[in-house]
């Protein structure tokens, strides 16, 4: 190349080349790409582009650009990989200059996070104009592209949609912003509660693209957040973290509206993102949930990446400056107290911990404690079942139980045990022979089951669980998936003449395996096209997950399929 347009603040490096797509002269677009990267085979990517080590070999001479220049000031890669791991970023970076494209996307996790990035070229109207007062032409701003921005951070003004689709038609040319492209057909409202956290997530964002902030490894950002919810008492020491509150409270200060449009809701699920991301794991999810987190809990954005947090107590105690130091202090405390001869269950309520981690610790430090924990009592020479204060417990207990069998006649076992829980527990520990003995079954409990109001509640829970499925990877709606979701597999595939609701709409919902097979292929298909990846045979059936001997019998569909999608089937 003979000249290269000076980027633009801000500007996405696929907006640069589409600047010099038009001055270049070239009658075919194809040209630009041999002029760009010295091949035809290229993609014009948004994004992540690769061939970067290509671009800058063909610039004009004496050029001061670098790859890694473009990476981090034209295009998102300040933001997708703001979270993850020096080296892996070192890797990102690499398959970016080398153009390994689809290396970029599985190492980002884009395709795992079941994040569905924009589908179109987005644009700020007052950004438009300004753009082509001060320049004298518009042009395709960064944190305009990014998925979960929905206000322009300068503006504080919605952005829209383009007409121009990032992923479909002509992938070998670069589209520029123009007045017929730049429509507000309709101006968007958002409720001033959704658009104080989108200017949040905006601002927050757009520090990430600008702030160059270094790259950490997980076990910084579990340190973080974990010393934050620990002051905010949504974790204790022991790992433990109060799940549920932590997401009644998070759900609550984000409100269900913003959390859909930032493709981020909260499920009642044990593999909830939020509940993944604070477990002690070194999983990297997706750069918009940390700042959503990390916004929840008031942590600043410099503060997270460059200042290490602990806790600070009141006054009259030491302040701490890491995990390490306050679970060494912990255990000094611990050894004191267990030295005073005192309860478990006192030392706990102490130290604001559990017995359970009480035991567990003074093993781990191999304290020898002054007594034995044998069914809660003191014992050192005897086994608790052997003294004289269990055979008076179990006395006790039976004859408690025998009582409550006597006044709730009409009641079985489990009722009884609902409001009885610890007497429950003892006798199924210490006496369990002797329970069964004298346990009742409710033969009439069925009937007394409220079919048409059960099927009503199972029905809405029923259609959450399917259209979750249906959104996500791909997996077979049938009664026994649906079921094993909502931990009813057992009963509910029994009960379908007594579910006439959710019969009628799993019925409706429920795949053949083939129809199943089909929507992977097309599941396939956008993922190839998210990791700009070529659509061949192998790649679609690899990524699919579709098994050979399934193929011969939805060739036509695979075939209608890619055709929908624009795509040649020549290798069918």
């Amino acid at each position: 190349m003979n000249f290269f347009p000076t980027p633009y603040p801000d500007e996405i490096l696929y907006s640069t080349l589409g600047r010099y797509s038009i001055r270049s002269g070239n009658l075919k677009e194809i040209h630009n790409f041999e002029d760009l990267f010295s091949t035809r085979s290229s993609i014009a990517t948004v994004e992540l582009p690769v061939k970067l080590d290509a671009l800058i070999s063909n610039m004009p001479v004496d050029t001061l650009y670098t790859a890694e220049y473009f990476v981090k000031h034209h295009t998102l890669f300040p933001y997708y990989a703001a979270f993850i791991p020096p080296e892996r970023a070192e890797e990102i970076i690499n398959a970016m200059k080398d153009g390994n494209g689809s290396l970029t996307y599985i190492k980002l996790g884009l395709v795992s996070y079941s994040i569905d990035l924009n589908q179109y070229l987005r644009f700020c109207p007052q950004c438009f104009k300004e753009d082509i007062k001060i320049y004298g032409e518009p042009y395709w701003h960064r944190i305009h592209q990014i998925t979960g921005v929905f206000i322009c951070p300068k503006h504080k003004t919605p952005i829209y949609n383009s007409k121009e689709l990032i992923r479909a038609g002509n992938r070998q040319r670069f589209i520029n912003p123009t007045s017929d492209n730049c429509i507000v057909e309709k101006e968007i409202q958002y409720t001033d509660k959704v658009m104080e956290k989108m200017l949040w997530m905006a601002k927050d964002i757009d520090n990430l693209l600008k702030g160059g902030f270094k790259h950490k490894d997980q076990e910084w950002f579990k340190s973080q957040f974990r010393a934050k919810l620990i002051e905010k008492g949504y974790a204790r020491m022991n790992n433990y973290i109060h799940q549920k509150k932590l997401k009644q409270d998070f759900q609550e200060f984000y409100e269900q509206e913003y959390l859909d449009l930032v493709q981020s809701p909260l499920s009642d699920s044990s593999q909830c993102w939020l509940s993944t991301m604070v477990r002690n794991n070194n999983r990297v999810t997706y750069a918009l949930r940390y700042l959503l987190l990390a916004r929840f809990l008031e942590i600043p954005l410099d503060t997270l990446f460059h200042v290490k947090l602990g806790w600070n107590t009141n006054s009259n105690n030491i302040g701490l400056k890491s995990i390490d130091s306050y679970k060494e202090l912990w255990q000094e405390r611990l050894k004191e107290l267990a030295e005073l001869n005192l309860s478990v269950r006192e030392i706990a309520t102490i130290l604001n911990s559990t017995p359970k981690t009480i035991r567990k610790s003074i093993d781990e430090l191999g304290i020898t404690p002054f007594w034995k924990y044998n069914g809660g009592g003191r014992y050192i020479k005897k086994k608790y079942i052997e003294t004289e204060e269990f055979k008076t417990k179990r006395r006790r207990s039976r004859k408690k139980w025998g009582e409550l069998l006597d006044k709730y006649p009409d009641k079985s076992s489990n009722q009884i045990r609902q409001d009885h829980q610890s007497l429950y527990r003892w006798l199924s520990k210490y006496d369990i022979d002797w329970l069964r003995q004298h346990a009742r079954k409710n033969k009439g409990r069925r009937n007394n089951v409220d079919w048409k109001q059960r099927d009503e509640e199972l029905v809405v829970k029923v259609k959450q669980v399917v259209k979750e499925m249906q959104e996500g990877k791909p997996e077979r709606i049938t009664w026994t998936t649906v079921g094993s979701k909502l931990g009813v597999s057992g009963w509910m595939s029994k009960r379908k003449d007594k579910l006439p609701l959710t019969k009628q709409y799993i019925e409706s919902v429920q795949e053949s395996l083939q129809e199943f097979q089909i929507r992977k292929i097309k599941w396939g298909i956008k993922q190839l096209e998210k990791e700009d990846m070529e659509i061949t045979l192998w790649n679609l059936v690899e990524v699919a997950g579709v098994k050979p001997r399934y193929m011969k019998s939805i060739k036509e569909d695979i075939k209608k399929s890619l055709l929908e999608s624009g795509y040649e089937c020549n290798f069918l």
